[in-house]
């Protein structure tokens, strides 16, 4: 059976192009409730597991292309509807919400970076894990700390800045302008940190992270 898989909103312009073909070279088609635009495609369901991979790295291409040229709001993998009605639905009653987090993002992008320990494994014998367990907590501390230093610098280049500790340290998400990527990176480098602690930097991606709880939770009730 067919049913419809969303891949992102954005707001229209004349001057965007979209993608002929999606995932399963499926033709990519637009759904408009005013301003807002929704791409789509019409998908046999469920998908084969051993096409998953794939089919991920084409609905991120249709993403990616628009959001060369605006911002998006992107939808997850398998954000699947019944049918273009139940999009036309799920359009009408999240556009306003959709569309104002849209115009708030217009001309930003997410940019991030992850400061981590780098460490091995714990040792077997008790007194070394002891000391191992020392040794990481000691590590975190000093990515914790790097964390805080590079979230104080990066507000030369975003007044939007989020830090959310993860199991090997922190990742830190930025909301900035189009244009200032390369700032963004030549800050985070220019913000030492000695081992076991490193980085790295990632993006521009979609500001994912920056979107208001409204709109994030419709992504999920959209799901299969």
């Amino acid at each position: 059976m067919n049913r419809v898989l969303a891949y992102c909103g954005f707001l229209d312009d004349t001057g965007i192009t979209t993608p002929e073909m999606g995932v399963s070279k499926a033709p990519v088609n637009v759904l408009a409730e005013q301003q807002l635009r929704l791409l789509w495609s019409e998908v046999a369901w469920p998908f084969e597991q051993s096409e998953l991979q794939r089919n991920a790295v084409d609905f991120h291409v249709v993403i990616q292309h628009v959001f060369q040229q605006t911002a998006v709001i992107p939808f997850r993998l398998l954000s699947i509807f019944d049918d273009v009605a139940a999009l036309r639905k799920f359009a009408m009653e999240h556009g306003p919400e959709f569309t104002a987090d849209l115009e708030r993002l217009r001309g930003y992008v997410q940019m991030e970076s992850v400061v981590y320990v780098i460490g091995g494994r714990a040792p077997a014998d008790p007194d070394s894990g002891r000391a191992y367990l020392q040794q990481k907590a000691e590590a975190l501390r000093l990515s914790s700390e790097s964390a805080a230093r590079l979230k104080a610098e990066l507000a030369a280049v975003s007044g939007d800045v989020h830090v959310r500790e993860v199991k090997t340290g922190a990742r830190i998400f930025a909301l900035v302008r189009r244009g200032d990527e390369e700032r963004f990176r030549r800050i985070v480098e220019s913000v030492p940190v000695e081992p076991p602690v490193s980085r790295r930097v990632s993006g521009p991606w979609p500001a994912a992270e920056f979107l208001s709880a409204a709109v994030k939770t419709p992504q999920i009730a959209g799901q299969r």
